[in-house]
């Protein structure tokens, strides 16, 4: 029983240990911060996780989509991404968003989040197309 004990504390550490070192390559940023970062980031790449229905509607100039609902799709995309680069990414409201950064930040990348998605983008008046 003592043994037991011990083995799932270990395994609560191990993991909490994980998430925090996963998390600390996600940063989360308002949009006036974003478009600050995004200009001045000469290693940022731009996603657009939403549907193609949703991409086609508008989105953030310069994005490219990789739809984090076709899951299969998804972590193919994500396993061609190159660690050179900062991935900012951006959903509608910020929930697939935080989804599709801890998938991606479990593979060793960089992200940074849209706070708001391009909800909040496009309530800040920022460029769109």
């Amino acid at each position: 029983m003592v043994k037991r004990l011990f083995y799932i504390a270990l395994c609560f550490i191990l993991f909490s240990c994980v998430g925090k070192t996963v998390k600390s390559t996600i940063t989360f940023l308002s949009p006036e911060e974003y478009a600050k970062a995004l200009g001045e980031d000469s290693t940022a790449f731009l996603i657009d996780v939403r549907t193609p229905e949703e991409y086609a509607e508008g989105h953030i100039e310069g994005a490219i989509l990789m739809n984090v609902m076709d899951e299969e799709k998804f972590a193919c995309g994500i396993d061609s991404l190159s660690s050179e680069y900062t991935y900012y990414i951006y959903c509608r409201s910020g929930r697939r968003s935080q989804n599709a950064a801890l998938q991606m930040a479990q593979k060793g990348l960089k992200v940074i989040d849209l706070q708001g998605g391009y909800n909040a983008w496009k309530e800040s008046n920022k460029p769109q197309e």
